[in-house]
């Protein structure tokens, strides 16, 4: 896979097709392998994606420094990643935690580029999360779970019952990249502050989709559906998959893809 330097740090990332461009931001524990499937049926209807591995996922550099992984850092190493690979026009889809990235780099850094629309999966609403506090913030650290080696078939056999999507190739590569996560960006996620988007959200201008399964077991539906309301009627459209987990990019990628692509067919250009 090709890589790209975003300022200090290297990034690997995943191209297929032609056309139009959609960038594909992954979520809190997978790496840009999770759109693998997505990103070939986007292909064959006349779209080139772009998925990034951020820091700690894949092959991406691992930092040491917790705060290496917030949102807000997020969003300026997929803003580096874009001005490297020269970059400008593109819609974005967001997945999980990749929701609060997009929306710290459209929000912070969208006078830059011309976001054609964005598609928002099971992100939640978009609003204030605070920071714990350094006594918290101690606590989490000193009571973070180790899994048990003996585990490890009956995690793995949980996960993939929601990946069943990808081929079996890359349900290996995506399960090897998720062990290989370092402590620093799941704690540093963990700890990390989110800006409340909502000034942001109620202004913005380009077409918005809010997607989530209605059987959400990580970010609920009733969670992601507050982003709804607080677009703009002329922008913002919904999209709710029945008996749909938390993975719909890995759990039924065809359906995601179906709905991306007639998203996307009325608004890139």
């Amino acid at each position: 896979m090709p890589f790209v330097k975003a300022a200090e740090k290297r990034l690997e990332y995943f191209e297929q097709g032609s056309g139009d461009l959609v960038v594909l931001i992954h979520g809190a524990g997978s790496s840009a392998l999770i759109w693998d499937t997505v990103q070939t049926q986007m292909a064959a209807a006349g779209f080139r994606t772009l998925a990034i591995s951020l820091p700690g996922a894949g092959g991406s550099d691992h930092p040491t420094d917790p705060a290496a992984y917030s949102p807000d850092s997020y969003a300026v190493d997929i803003k580096h990643s874009l001005d490297a690979l020269n970059i400008s026009q593109f819609s974005i889809v967001g997945h999980s935690l990749g929701v609060s990235n997009v929306l710290g780099l459209v929000d912070d850094y969208g006078s830059g580029f011309d976001v054609q629309a964005m598609v928002m999966v099971a992100g939640g609403g978009g609003g204030l999360r605070q920071a714990p506090s350094a006594k918290e913030i101690e606590e989490i650290r000193s009571s973070w779970p180790t899994p048990d080696p003996a585990d490890a078939d009956k995690r793995r056999a949980t996960w993939e019952k929601l990946h069943m999507g990808l081929t079996y190739k890359i349900r290996n590569a995506l399960w090897a990249d998720i062990q290989a996560n370092p402590f620093e960006r799941a704690f540093g996620q963990r700890i990390s502050a989110r800006k409340d988007r909502t000034p942001f959200l109620n202004s913005t201008e380009i077409p918005t989709l809010v997607v989530s399964g209605d059987n959400d077991s990580v970010v609920p539906l009733a969670l992601t559906l507050e982003m709804y309301p607080k677009l703009k009627s002329s922008v913002r459209h919904l999209h709710v998959m029945h008996g749909v987990d938390h993975y719909p990019n890995a759990e039924t990628p065809n359906e995601i893809s179906r709905v991306t692509i007639n998203f996307l067919l009325g608004y890139a250009h």
